[in-house]
């Protein structure tokens, strides 16, 4: 919490926190008050398997009709 853009900063440091030690060091009842939770993870996951290789940017793609 700072006079700046604590909502950014937020954001930026539970990314780079997320991604680092993943889901499930989330606490469940923050989980379970996040909307979209389920579509979250999912992308997120997503992300992870084009940057891995696992998947191709073409089949990410089209996993996403309409954005």
């Amino acid at each position: 919490n700072h006079s700046g853009d604590s909502d950014s900063t937020g954001a930026i440091a539970g990314g780079i926190l997320g991604t680092l030690h993943g889901i499930a060091e989330v606490p469940a009842p923050w989980l379970n008050r996040l909307e979209l939770c389920t579509a979250i993870e999912r992308m997120a996951l997503d992300i992870d398997a084009v940057a891995s290789g696992r998947m191709t940017s073409r089949e990410a793609w089209n996993a996403y009709p309409g954005y």
